[in-house]
């Protein structure tokens, strides 16, 4: 297995199938290709079809990739499971939370909007933010009320 840590997803520890492939000789282009592209349980049948069908790597290889696969499988699905169990929370939290628990995210965006509000003003009156602060309020923008209204859209169409 390699150490390298640019050869693994995403920086982190890679999927169990993806750290057999870089360890196997003989493996295509095609079935890397499918690798770096999947998602979900049709990714997962046709990178299994591309293992089983490919002439180039050794039966025993295969044999290994397939049970890795196997692995990654369960992976994907305990992963799902866990986000249906937040959507049931966010949802039980909607219907029978107290006041706060649903409207928690527009009073975040509404309390950041208001301490962007302030900066801005009070840099206006000669009181410049340090600028130590800017990457730390863009990123806190850009990930309270991008993700906020994300999530919403997300929301709404999986009510649909």
């Amino acid at each position: 297995m390699s150490d390298n840590p640019n050869l693994r997803k995403n920086g982190g520890d890679g999927t169990f199938v993806g750290n057999a492939l870089r360890t196997i000789a003989g493996v295509t282009p095609d079935i890397l290709n499918i690798v770096g592209t999947l998602t979900g349980a049709e990714g997962f049948n046709k990178l299994s079809d591309a293992i089983r069908g490919s002439s180039s790597i050794s039966p025993e290889d295969k044999d290994v990739l397939l049970k890795e696969l196997e692995k990654d499988i369960v992976v994907e699905q305990e992963i799902s499971k866990r986000e249906v169990e937040i959507s049931k929370r966010w949802e039980y939290d909607m219907k029978y939370g107290s006041w706060l628990a649903r409207n928690i995210r527009p009073l975040v965006v509404a309390n950041f909007t208001f301490l962007i509000d302030i900066v801005i003003i009070t840099s206006q009156w000669g009181r410049p933010l340090a600028e130590a602060y800017l990457p730390l309020l863009m990123t806190m923008g850009v990930t309270v009320i991008g993700g906020y209204f994300t999530l919403r859209e997300y929301g709404k169409t999986k009510q649909k």
